[in-house]
């Protein structure tokens, strides 16, 4: 916004500059002022005022951090007719998409964080132990496409080698106990009867 303003205020110069070459004497402050005013007022003036706000480099000079921007924002946005267009954007499917992205990274920072916190970690904890949620997992559980899934991922891990040989070395595991308790027990009875 300083950057247009001192734009325009640089144009309002050269044109008083401009004007003092034939020796006239220099416009005043309210000459210049009424000027200036007038030539954004004109289409020429409005459409230069669009182009640099087109402009990349023009948007990044504005600052939205400045206290009165931020306070001009949050008085637009709670009003009434910001709320209804807030709920118009939102309830553009291609607004909410693009918002969604560019906070994505951010709503990730903040619930790692949160989850490392103590007291939300509670929260979170006293809302899953509730009857209420307790219903909905085991609802949850009872569905098909749940129960297809499970199946699916089942099947997947079964399929890796890592989980293969896992599974061959428990079951030798399991037959080695096995023998030795069949071997124990018939060494037990060998000497039982004689």
């Amino acid at each position: 916004m300083a950057r247009v303003l001192s734009l325009i205020m640089c144009t309002a110069m050269l044109v008083s500059l401009a004007g003092c070459g034939n020796g006239q004497k220099p416009p005043t402050y309210q000459e210049n002022k009424k000027m200036v005013l007038d030539l954004l007022k004109t289409d020429d003036g409005k459409d230069t005022i669009r182009d640099l706000l087109k402009d990349s480099e023009m948007r990044q000079a504005i600052v939205l951090d400045d206290p009165i921007v931020r306070k001009t924002v949050v008085q637009t946005l709670t009003t009434e007719q910001g709320q209804k267009l807030w709920r118009q954007l939102f309830n553009d499917p291609d607004f909410s998409e693009q918002l969604a992205k560019t906070m994505e990274s951010e709503n990730e920072k903040l619930l790692k964080q949160m989850m490392k916190d103590p007291g939300y970690q509670g929260m979170m904890m006293d809302i899953l132990k509730t009857p209420e949620m307790q219903q909905q997992y085991l609802s949850l559980l009872k569905t098909k496409p749940f129960r297809g899934q499970i199946e699916q991922t089942i099947g997947e891990l079964m399929a890796t080698p890592l989980y293969k040989k896992r599974l061959a070395d428990a079951i030798i595991a399991a037959l080695k106990k096995e023998q030795e308790k069949s071997e124990s027990q018939q060494s037990s009875e060998s000497q039982e009867n004689p």
